[in-house]
């Protein structure tokens, strides 16, 4: 089957799209859409904090970016009054979303795709559906210059979130709480399936402290219930995303200790028809 075929057998996945209190963000990402036009948005908010002055008004600016839909698409809202916080408000938006839906695109309000996203994670998402090893779909690349294989997208042990997929058997396995990080530690599995010691002080120190509650993530908890089942991501050889919420005012990432290039930027191009690896091994 030719990838330029695929939309005419496939019926669109339903997009998941979380906001909070940039509306302007919200703007650019929904003026993205119209390439794709999804036939199913799925809208997770946070409520406002009381101790941000003029916060509700841009929270309700960015809900409003979705009332009014120029295409032909049902739109249902997940919305919180009171602020529940980063990780909360998410892994309780998506498992309202997995509750209803087998497979979703999630999208932050500052993950802007390219016109290849969607595509790409249209023909990720059917492909691997049955394959239980892996769990997510993902948009971004942060090594643009991988070059160790010909083919369209690598396996990892990561998980990036800034535009991905998953379904809703893999999703029912997170550890919400962590529930098994001391078992973990314990038997020390993490560092042989991390490979090196420095990973593996690091993400132990990273899920002591997301457990401990002193670091409001839940990609972080993604990621350590894909470690402990030795789920895999796929990832796209080339970046499918530009992030523009990258600053000061960012909840997690004002910087970055790299070079991050977005879709825009990139100067390659994911081409269609893919390239399929032929064995599931794990390029990182």
């Amino acid at each position: 089957m030719k990838d330029n075929n695929y939309r005419k057998k496939y019926s669109k996945i339903p997009v998941v799209v979380i906001i909070f209190n940039r509306p302007d963000k919200t703007k650019i990402l929904y003026e993205s859409f119209k390439y794709y036009k999804p036939s199913k948005l799925l809208i997770i908010s946070d409520g406002p904090r009381n101790s941000f002055k003029d916060e509700k008004e841009k929270v309700d600016q960015s809900r409003k970016v979705f009332e009014k839909i120029d295409w032909e698409c049902e739109v249902l809202f997940n919305i919180s009054e009171t602020n529940l916080g980063c990780r909360e408000r998410i892994i309780s938006g998506l498992n309202w979303v997995f509750n209803r839906e087998e497979k979703a695109i999630i999208l932050e309000d500052d993950c802007i795709p390219s016109e290849e996203f969607f595509t790409f994670m249209e023909l990720m998402l059917s492909k691997y559906q049955a394959n239980k090893k892996i769990s997510s779909v993902c948009g971004t690349n942060f090594l643009p210059d991988w070059s160790k294989t010909k083919n369209s997208y690598l396996y990892s042990k990561y998980c990036h979130v800034w535009g991905w997929g998953t379904w809703k058997d893999r999703w029912e396995k997170i550890d919400f709480n962590l529930d098994r990080l001391d078992e973990i530690k314990k038997t020390k599995f993490l560092k042989g399936y991390l490979g090196t010691f420095r990973a593996y002080l690091y993400w132990h120190w990273i899920f002591n402290n997301v457990k401990k509650k002193k670091i409001n993530s839940w990609a972080y908890i993604w990621n350590f219930t894909n470690f402990i089942n030795k789920s895999i991501s796929i990832i796209p050889v080339t970046n499918l995303l530009s992030n523009i919420g990258i600053g000061k005012n960012s909840s997690h990432t004002r910087s970055l200790p790299y070079k991050y290039i977005t879709a825009q930027e990139s100067k390659k191009k994911l081409k269609f028809p893919l390239k399929y690896p032929s064995n599931l091994l794990l390029d990182f």
